[in-house]
């Protein structure tokens, strides 16, 4: 119950995080901020350069203790390092709504830093990705009929009725962004000691003319922002309902376009005898969410009134936010400096054992060229391109054959996440298939069980009463039939300590003789601490 607690206020807060997110503010020193941020969501085309830091400030002394009680390995200590320092580098085209090209680097580790390279290049229906270190580009498609193709979707899920009109289903898309923007941005509150003042900054290297938006908030002046942000949503019901109301009218505007890509759609209970109106169900729709945003300033004031000592000790004086946010005389923003830093209190990191002090996040922009001629790189499908719906399902060993052996990120995945390892863990009191323990301590298993979680495929033959056991990952194919001790390993007959035996349906074999033969390791091992006995097979390609 405790940790059911613990995740709701975590989630409460990270809720109330989200919100801060769009932070903005009403007109102060000429500045109509608000407009602003609508014009940048309405901005078509621009070129940019970003850079995103996440650092974590690791705790040297909770570090070697954890080592000496070794309660953390050399090799999660090596990731540990590699993760506390992430840096994402960034260069930007986009023309349009969906024309886009990227080039950019990531960047991981502080001593010894090692970074990989990338491009993206995208267009309203495919996007195509290059990574340094890969054999191929990566393709993946944005209508989303590849995924579900590979996912198993049947035809009529896989393709929609008429050819979808891609351009006014993302036009439609962004009227839908900019209705709500109406809502969401007017009841921004000013945060507290707003600063704008005109300043000469470099974009691009060039100097320009712009006014500088600066402001700082603490933990407490955060969750504040946060509360009447919320309070403000919610006394502006009337806001709320147009909001609901010109989404629902847009919707019904565009059936067609979108009956093109679900085949039949329909919201609520549209097209039904006797439906509810439009007006009927923005007044339904708007109550919920009114009672979604009360339900969660309540919550909000719940923590503060009976929790306050854990939210003091979560929402310390460490946290911090600093925004610095440039706007050129068009109300378009052209330069960004965010920094958001948090450094946990004593008590959370004790209760939590956390190895870190505390961590910073920076993102920086740079943009110019807005809504002018800009032309990202089109992106090129090739013959060798990999769909990435289909790699999400391919094994560990297969994945990592994408990349060059010498390169970093087949490294990474292959020796440090290893993303090759696969396990059978067999529990003897499961109703399912349990392993069972024959006289003489010989211990068979469900092989149809094993064999898939180790990626292989099991086929029978009728005729010949033949199981075949599949193995790309190490070449190997096993022949057996049920009564039988002799088994063929790659045509090679051998005799195992056991026949395979069929127990209500499932076909056992002698388990050690199994993983060998598929160059896994076999143990039982306790599970736990009750005693508890788990057999594992398990091998790492």
């Amino acid at each position: 119950m405790r940790k059911w607690l613990k995740a709701k206020r975590l989630s409460m807060l990270l809720l109330a995080m989200t919100i801060l997110v769009a932070a903005g503010c009403q007109s102060v020193g000429g500045l109509d901020f608000n407009q602003t941020l609508k014009n940048s969501l309405k901005t078509t085309s621009s070129e940019s350069k970003s850079t995103i830091q996440f650092k974590l400030n690791l705790d040297e002394k909770a570090i070697k203790s954890a080592k000496d009680n070794e309660e953390l390995a050399d090799e999660e200590l090596e990731l540990l390092r590699l993760f506390s320092n992430v840096k994402l580098e960034l260069h930007q085209l986009q023309a349009g709504q969906t024309q886009v090209s990227v080039e950019g680097k990531l960047i991981l580790g502080e001593e010894k830093p090692v970074s990989v390279g990338f491009t993206a290049k995208a267009d309203e229906k495919t996007l195509v990705i290059e990574l340094e270190g890969a054999k191929q580009p990566f393709t993946f498609d944005l209508t989303g009929e590849t995924y579900l193709e590979v996912n198993g979707f049947g035809e009529d899920e896989a393709a929609p009725t008429e050819s979808v009109d891609h351009e006014s289903l993302t036009k439609l898309g962004f009227d839908i962004r900019d209705i709500i923007s109406n809502y969401a941005i007017n009841n921004l509150p000013n945060p507290k000691d707003l600063k704008v003042t005109p300043v000469s900054e470099p974009i691009n290297g060039v100097e320009t003319g712009l006014m500088h938006v600066q402001f700082s908030m603490d933990s407490k002046g955060l969750w504040d922002w946060a509360g009447s942000y919320l309070d403000a949503l919610i006394a502006d019901r009337a806001g709320l309902h147009t909001m609901i109301k010109g989404i629902l009218e847009l919707l019904d505007s565009n059936k067609a376009l979108l009956d093109s890509v679900n085949g039949n759609y329909e919201y609520y209970t549209g097209g039904v005898l006797d439906a509810p109106t439009t007006g009927e169900q923005s007044d339904q729709l708007t109550a919920e969410i009114e009672e979604q945003l009360v339900a969660l300033r309540d919550e909000m004031k719940q923590l503060e009134k009976e929790d306050k000592e854990w939210l003091d000790a979560f929402f310390n004086e460490a946290l911090k936010l600093d925004a610095n946010v440039y706007v050129d005389s068009s109300l378009h923003i052209r330069k960004t400096q965010y920094e958001l830093s948090y450094a946990p209190a004593a008590s959370l990191e004790e209760e939590y054992a956390l190895p870190f002090t505390g961590f910073s996040f920076k993102v920086s922009t740079e943009q110019w060229n807005v809504n002018g001629d800009v032309k990202p790189a089109p992106p090129v499908v090739t013959d060798q391109a990999i769909a990435l719906e289909e790699v999400e399902l391919m094994e560990g060993f297969d994945v990592v054959k994408l990349f060059d052996e010498d390169s970093f990120v087949y490294d990474l995945l292959k020796n440090k996440l290893h993303i090759t390892y696969q396990g059978y863990y067999g529990f003897p009191e499961s109703f399912y298939n349990p392993p069972i323990v024959m006289p003489g301590y010989i211990t068979m298993v469900a092989v149809r069980d094993v064999a898939e979680d180790f990626g292989a495929e099991v086929t029978y033959d009728a005729k010949t009463r033949t199981i075949t056991v599949a193995d790309r990952g190490t070449d190997t194919k096993i022949q057996f039939q049920s009564g039988s001790d002799t088994v063929v390993v790659n045509g090679v007959k051998e005799v195992w300590p056991l026949p395979a035996i069929v127990i209500e349906g499932t076909t056992y074999v002698p388990a050690r003789k199994l993983a060998e033969t598929l160059g896994a390791s076999i143990e039982w091992t306790t599970f736990y601490e009750d005693g508890d006995k788990v057999l594992i097979i398990e091998r790492e390609l």
